[in-house]
């Protein structure tokens, strides 16, 4: 019987590789004599992408450049920016090749991938001819799905693999060099440099251009000169230009630098750029300030695994915000439990004050991802677990006590649905306002 179930189990493995990489061949047709004429940004990390991704489309859309992109947060182009409902970044099947095409056809030049490990595993880049390749970073994530660390290191790596898979473009008889980019001060970023590309550049806070490993190994650095990061914001040179954003913390000047990067690799004018990022006020969703005419702080962030959760904790802190009142999940029932204790102990440490509630259980019972959180926090005196998400919600504004007080809502960012048990595939999406309208008409009633 076990060899029959093992024998069965190989079977549905194969299956499922022929089916998304038999998609992935109908994709490349469907692109046929499309994306030749067309600059393809493929954007990879941990943290980050969606910001990325969300920066470039702003900037694109504002020097009037025609551009497409699709990421976590939307589908975006020059006309209108759709939220992304689907809880998947990477649709399958004919979802994104269709999507690029129609945007061509629409007189998009640059198109613009937020490429995730799950969906680089399962042949959803293959359909395209990459010119442009970055990663934000690497963390501790999809372990479980990937069957390790080193497995999840290598499904993003794919994406580097395939910016030479196809032959160099050639748009307005102008050879399009193959570009890599990548986050020098990350762990794993000597992994990335080893793939091929015509051109690799390195962001980086702590190299600089005497460095021994950015010479020998021949690397592009880009790197900020006089960086400051306050409550105003963002600010920094960079070959002679000053930027200014409205954005805040470490992590997101990684981030810009990536863009920035990107965008230089496209040869738009970074003079042009500064001038445009200074109206940037962030993807939503992502350290996101609720605006309303109460003096209570409120933050919305995805944070949704524990690095980021300890990146936004401690800007918040660096920003000089005395007291944090924060509410967590645990990102996606079934997957990652390793993780729910450690988005607790971090919580816990760099929090006055702990609210778990519910994120997407998917098919999973709530109430034990939530305790698994709750197991994490050293100091239960300050923590308690609150089902209902918008009775968290409420509660924790409740608490805010002054300008001094800021509450942060952590776990899904933008999104509008909550994943719950139930449907054919036993989850299913149930409809949510989403955090930052949830905190917002509670503070405007108040």
């Amino acid at each position: 019987m076990d060899f029959i179930k093992k024998m069965v189990k190989k079977v549905l493995k194969v299956v499922r590789v022929v089916w998304h990489y038999g998609w992935s061949l109908v994709g490349r047709l469907m692109l046929k004599g499309i994306q030749d004429k067309m600059v393809i940004v493929g954007v990879t990390g941990t943290k980050g992408k969606s910001t990325v991704v969300n920066m470039l489309s702003f900037v694109l859309k504002k020097l009037e450049i025609k551009y497409a992109s699709y990421s976590t947060l939307e589908a975006s182009d020059n006309s209108n920016s759709k939220l992304n409902t689907q809880k998947m970044t990477m649709p399958g099947r004919w979802i994104l090749p269709a999507y690029f095409k129609k945007a061509y056809q629409n007189g998009a030049k640059i198109g613009i991938i937020e490429a995730t490990s799950s969906g680089l595993a399962q042949f959803r880049g293959d359909a395209f001819n990459f010119d442009i390749v970055a990663i934000t970073n690497l963390q501790k994530e999809h372990i479980e799905i990937h069957g390790g660390f080193d497995n999840y290191k290598k499904a993003k790596g794919i994406l580097f693999k395939l910016l030479t898979k196809y032959n160099h473009k050639y748009i307005d008889n102008k050879k399009i060099d193959k570009v890599a980019i990548v986050n020098f001060d990350d762990d794993n970023a000597g992994y990335y440099l080893e793939f091929k590309a015509d051109k690799k550049y390195v962001v980086s806070l702590k190299e600089n251009k005497n460095s021994t490993k950015v010479n020998i190994l021949n690397l592009n650095l880009i790197r900020p000169e006089n960086l400051v990061i306050d409550a105003t914001g963002i600010h920094f040179d960079l070959e002679e230009i000053h930027f200014d954003l409205g954005i805040y913390g470490t992590f997101n000047v990684y981030n810009i630098l990536i863009a920035l990067t990107i965008l230089k690799a496209l040869k738009i004018d970074l003079k042009l750029v500064s001038e445009v990022l200074k109206e940037y006020k962030g993807a939503k969703g992502r350290m996101e300030f609720v605006k309303t005419a109460s003096n209570t702080n409120v933050v919305v962030d995805y944070a949704h695994t524990p690095d980021s959760l300890k990146a936004v904790l401690t800007t918040l802190k660096e920003m000089g915000f005395k007291r944090i009142i924060s509410v967590i999940g645990a990102c996606g029932g079934t997957r990652d439990k390793w993780k729910r204790p450690e988005m607790g102990k971090i919580a816990s440490e760099l929090s006055d004050y702990v609210i778990v509630t519910t994120e997407d259980p998917y098919d999973e019972d709530p109430h034990k991802i939530m305790n698994g959180v709750y197991m994490g926090i050293a100091n239960k005196e300050q923590a308690r677990i609150v089902p209902d998400r918008i009775e968290a919600i409420h509660k924790a504004i409740d608490m805010a006590n002054g300008i001094d007080d800021v509450v942060i809502l952590t776990g899904k960012g933008s999104e509008k649905v909550i994943m719950v048990k139930g449907g054919v595939r036993g989850s299913m999406k149930q409809d949510y306002l989403g955090d930052y309208e949830v905190a917002r008409q509670y503070l405007e009633k108040k």
